[in-house]
């Protein structure tokens, strides 16, 4: 995902050429030539959604949209399956006579995640074209969050895109990773994804320079909004560009993984 607007330069994560697309939990697209991936993020966006992605003008800019975000969490867009349902059927669903590509809404990694999705399909039923299952994972135990993905496309057979995930401990918030934990974290997740043909697109949480109130280890930017060397390390860089224009320091790394993702967002802006 990518929250930054025009305030951070988007075009340092696009250095090695792997930077395909991004969202930015809304309609409004960033000022980079990136595919965007608009999302309803829920009942609070609908006029938003209605007049720049359902009454868009001419041949749409996107290809694919995103539903609602943690719609099982207060703090987020918090709808009944049967509301989001009806709100999918509504808005969302007329996306598919124009050839627009629909995911899932995205739950959280809670218990309560995978249920709200399961009565989600179920009141829809073949009212709701879902083409693919977004999903987010925080935790720091790589492979707790293999097994999860792994069990979200077994129990719903449908392709994967993980718009958020990141090495964070909601469950003991004085126990966070280290920046090198987040690093293996990293590659150990983010190596998992790109092996699996099941897994389309991801995003680490995140590229901004505040991370709202996520472990701040798991920024791919300074606080200055330059990339840092966990960025390079997402978009496949040996980080020796990205030292020369941030005026940063650091050393080669020759265990980078090949892909990468902003969250940007490949939950803040995503790459395949």
């Amino acid at each position: 995902a990518w929250p930054n607007g025009s305030s951070v330069d988007i075009r340092q994560y696009r250095t090695t050429g792997k930077v395909s697309w991004y969202y930015s939990w809304s309609s409004h697209p960033a000022n980079t030539d990136l595919e965007f991936v608009p999302m309803l993020w829920g009942l609070a966006h609908i006029d938003e959604f209605n007049r720049m992605i359902v009454h868009s003008n001419g041949r749409p800019s996107f290809s694919t949209v995103l539903g609602m975000n943690e719609p099982q969490q207060t703090g987020q867009s918090n709808i009944s399956p049967e509301d989001g349902a009806q709100l999918w059927k509504t808005y969302l669903q007329p996306l598919k006579d124009r050839g627009i590509r629909l995911g899932s809404p995205a739950p959280s990694s809670t218990s309560s995640g995978k249920t709200w999705l399961q009565s989600f399909l179920g009141v829809c039923g073949a009212g709701c074209t879902v083409d693919f299952l977004a999903l987010h994972c925080y935790g720091s135990n790589p492979t707790q969050f293999i097994n999860y993905v792994v069990d979200f496309h077994g129990t719903f057979q449908r392709p994967i895109w993980v718009t958020e995930w990141a090495c964070q401990n909601f469950a003991d918030l004085s126990k966070q990773c280290s920046y090198d934990e987040v690093m293996q974290f990293l590659k150990t997740t983010q190596g998992f994804m790109d092996d699996v043909d099941f897994v389309e697109r991801y995003a680490l949480f995140g590229a901004m320079k505040e991370m709202q109130d996520v472990n701040e280890a798991n920024s791919l930017m300074t606080k200055a909004g330059r990339i840092n060397k966990l960025g390079a390390q997402y978009i496949g860089s040996d980080g020796a560009e990205i030292a020369r224009n941030s005026g940063e320091r650091f050393p080669r790394t020759d265990t980078l993984t090949t892909t990468i993702f902003i969250f940007i967002i490949f939950g803040l802006l995503s790459f395949e």
